[in-house]
């Protein structure tokens, strides 16, 4: 049995934090075979339910952890599919497009990293699924953008992630009134205050 690379084990493993229920049920709902994780450190929880990941830091532990090979024994280990598997590391900004990734996923990932919805998702097939909580206020940067279409709620209660798809019409609706919205979350980079929330929220890319 090959344990845990030591940064995984104390990131997620931990803290309870690896969230591979939660890339099953989106592979399980959407049929989501690959995804690309920007601002991704070391979490390499997405590899383990879907064959193909592409991940995307400039942090230098990041670099360092995706130089040993010693991780791609552990996913090989806890890997759910038959299916060879694929995996990509830029050690960059994500910011910089990299033209050879453009249309080639399934899911995009967006947590604790910043504003990611709009420069990375070109990197989104038309249907393709962006996974985003609103640190950053990178949910309601989202919802503002004509590109995607806001598709479900995912909450996590007695230890299991679930989608609610039901009233989702009663969110991004701001406790207060703002002139300009999207230059205030932009501005401030903070999420905005919203009478109804969820942990994480699903958007489709509808064009673009």
């Amino acid at each position: 049995m090959i344990k845990a690379p030591q940064l995984y084990q104390k990131y997620y493993i931990n803290r309870e934090y690896e969230q591979v229920d939660l890339f099953r049920l989106l592979r399980d709902e959407f049929g989501i075979k690959s995804a690309i994780y920007p601002g991704s450190y070391i979490h390499i929880s997405p590899s383990f339910i879907l064959p193909k990941t592409c991940y995307i830091d400039s942090d230098k532990n990041a670099k360092k952890f995706f130089k040993n090979e010693n991780y791609r024994e552990y996913i090989n280990q806890r890997k759910e599919y038959s299916e060879a598997t694929e995996i990509q590391f830029f050690g960059q900004s994500y910011n910089k497009l990299i033209p050879d990734l453009v249309n080639k996923f399934d899911l995009l990932i967006s947590q604790y990293a910043g504003y990611i919805s709009k420069p990375c998702k070109d990197y989104l097939k038309i249907g393709g699924k962006l996974l985003v909580n609103n640190s950053h206020a990178d949910a309601g940067l989202a919802y503002l953008d004509d590109d995607y279409k806001f598709i479900a709620a995912v909450y996590k209660s007695k230890g299991k992630y679930r989608i609610s798809h039901s009233s989702l019409e009663e969110f991004f609706i701001p406790k207060k009134e703002i002139k300009d919205i999207r230059e205030y979350l932009i501005k401030t980079g903070k999420g905005l205050g919203y009478k109804k929330t969820a942990p994480l929220y699903l958007f489709e890319k509808i064009r673009g």
